[in-house]
């Protein structure tokens, strides 16, 4: 951005919700780590980036424009080349051809080079709106819509230069006619625009379908000609460094695919199915800024448990949930709180999901003998005061982890269990005792990932007998009293969600922490349920709660926590 330091200090500082202090603190991680102060801010939870556009907007007396709230369209944002909206910060949502009169939207409103250049070339006048990082990120998806069609149609006119049927079937020749690297490249671009976490290859007897799973959800996203599937595959084995000549046993890698000014690694499986092979792909955004506690959806009593959990010097922070409810990624947000030069950050994941400046990250290598096991025993080696462990899987791990929360260190990990309570018994199933448990252990979270209902087509109703019926099946199955609410939130659909009613996803969350109660009842191996009804009186809110305080505040809808949550 444009605008000098001493400017965004000023404006930041005046509007009192970041002290001098707080400011010089991020500036300094600022230089430290390469990154942008407004960044370092924001991942501390000391602004929000919805709040510091607004202040910014009042301060350059520059309107802020909200593309949630406005029907895009789609042939006016393609006036300018994606790369270019993408590499500039710039986004065209109005233009009018009869009065040469239109709107930018601008990450950076102090570029004029690039108003410049825009003027010139239409030869229109453009009024200039701040946008958010997110909201350009929002207008980029309406980029590539009809990638469906596109493909087709360049398969199609590839495929009828070929000369004969049995040149389709010989993969020398139809790798020569069919552009598979501008396709797959084509693939992943279009995934990370719509923030898809996983890209699915999925061969049938007549087709190769691909599909992108969305805020959760699998949909289909292409339907490709059945001959595409081999040289597909080849092409991902070769990015991913596999073996290109062997189809009958599974196979891992993964590649980092660079995309403008960031990069994405991708993970790679590959398993042999009836019709051919299978490539799963997971899309890992290293180099975004990872989110703040609060924007995932931490409420302010469960953050002030959890940042208090975190202050101190020693023990043991859990994150359970199953595979895809972002875990990683609440790991990933304590540590941006906790990064700072005073102390020493070493990690063990499997993968590195995230680039975080200044922390030493390791990638497992089974390969190589680097499980996690051995990794954390080398890690403690290296005068570490935090350490995160991807995930805590066997009994080694956590006979290490433990010894290493009980020696001095701050450790984070995840573990797979249902709630926040089961993971107890869960590390007693690994053979951890009870003794060590109790003194180690200073927060468990356990949590899931909700679709958030779009806010542009968003409407409230009276809940339906279907939904009252529902809520009160999952009361009773907890053996809580729960009033159904007599309003609900719903979304009709429109085009900013694709129809589906939801964009995004928020986290619900169950924080369970170790006060000297809980302590003396993992001393006397008390059960999970039992552990449960304490953390309840002393305040603790189930999966379930959270979720239904979320659905009175419109952020997702009653189906979507029946649907995660329900037991």
């Amino acid at each position: 951005m444009h605008i000098p330091k001493a400017e965004i200090k000023a404006f930041i500082t005046n509007s009192g919700l970041v002290n001098p202090d707080q400011f010089l603190a991020a500036e300094n991680e600022s230089t430290r780590s390469n990154r942008s102060i407004i960044d370092i801010l924001i991942g501390r939870g000391l602004i929000s980036e919805n709040i510091f556009s607004e202040i910014l907007s009042d301060y350059l007396k520059i309107p802020l424009v909200k593309f949630e709230s406005l029907a895009l369209n789609p042939e006016i944002i393609e006036l300018i080349p994606e790369s270019y909206a993408k590499s500039k910060g710039v986004i065209i949502f109005a233009y009018d051809e009869k009065t040469h009169r239109g709107s930018l939207g601008m990450l950076d409103p102090y570029d004029f080079a690039t108003i410049n250049f825009l003027r010139r070339k239409f030869s229109a006048w453009f009024d200039i709106h701040l946008m958010t990082p997110s909201n350009h990120r929002f207008a980029l998806k309406l980029y590539k819509r009809k990638i469906s069609d596109e493909f087709n149609k360049i398969i199609e006119e590839n495929l009828k230069a070929s000369t004969t049927i049995a040149d389709t079937n010989n993969l020398g020749k139809l790798t020569e006619a069919v552009p598979i690297i501008k396709i797959l490249n084509s693939i992943l671009e279009h995934a990370v625009t719509l923030d898809a976490s996983d890209i699915h290859f999925e061969p049938f007897r007549d087709k190769l379908l691909i599909r992108y799973r969305l805020d959760g959800i699998l949909q289909e996203i292409l339907s490709l000609p059945k001959e595409i599937a081999p040289i597909l595959i080849a092409r991902i084995k070769v990015v991913a460094n596999l073996q290109i000549d062997v189809h009958n046993s599974p196979q891992d890698g993964r590649f980092r695919f660079p995309l403008e000014d960031q990069f994405v690694d991708v993970r790679v499986s590959i398993i042999p199915t009836f019709h051919g092979e299978k490539a799963e792909m997971r899309v890992l955004k290293g180099s975004l800024r990872p989110l703040s506690l609060t924007e995932l959806g931490i409420g302010a009593k469960d953050l002030g448990r959890l940042e208090d959990a975190a202050k101190k010097p020693h023990g043991l922070i859990l994150v359970t949930g199953p595979t895809g409810s972002g875990k990683t990624t609440t790991l990933y947000a304590i540590l941006e709180v906790l990064n700072t030069p005073k102390v020493n950050i070493t990690t063990i994941e499997d993968p590195i999901e995230y680039d975080i400046p200044r922390v030493n990250q390791t990638q497992v290598n089974a390969k190589a003998g680097l499980t996690f096991a051995t990794g954390l025993r080398t890690l403690v080696r290296q005068n570490p005061d935090i350490i995160m462990i991807g995930e805590i899987r066997d009994e080694e791990t956590a006979d290490i982890a433990i010894n290493a929360a009980l020696t001095g260190h701050l450790l984070l990990s995840t573990l797979h269990t249902n709630d926040a309570p089961t993971a107890i018994p869960r590390l007693a199933d690994l053979k951890v005792e009870t003794f060590l448990l109790a003194s180690t252990l200073n927060l468990i979270i356990a949590q899931r990932l909700v679709r958030r209902l779009c806010n542009v087509c968003i409407v409230s109703q009276e809940i339906s007998p279907e939904a009252k019926t529902a809520l009160k099946e999952q009361a009773r199955v907890r053996n809580v009293a729960v009033e159904p609410p007599k309003v609900v939130y719903s979304s009709r659909g429109c085009p900013v969600c694709a129809y589906s009613g939801y964009r995004g996803q928020v986290g619900i969350f169950e924080i369970l922490y170790i006060s000297d109660d809980i302590r003396n009842s993992i001393l006397a191996n008390a059960s999970a349920h039992e552990i449960r009804e304490k953390a309840r009186k002393e305040g603790m809110k189930t999966l379930f709660e959270d979720g239904l305080e979320k659905v009175a505040v419109g952020q997702t809808s009653i189906e979507e926590v029946i649907r995660v949550a329900s037991e």
